[in-house]
């Protein structure tokens, strides 16, 4: 159980990396850019936490 703990612990650790590293990346397009990927600078967030954190 503990181990369980500690795998879910690294787990999310690791989606919350790939997170920030995903709304840098997205807050330095410009606004055509994420356009081109259906996306408004106001949805980066949840765009980034949904794609990282859904994925289970």
């Amino acid at each position: 159980m503990a181990f369980d703990l500690l795998t879910g612990f690294v787990r999310d650790v690791r989606a919350a990396r790939r997170t920030a590293n995903e709304i840098e990346r997205l807050n330095r397009m410009n606004d055509g850019e994420l356009a081109q990927l259906g996306l408004v600078r106001t949805e980066i967030s949840g765009h980034a936490f949904r794609k990282h954190f859904n994925q289970r």
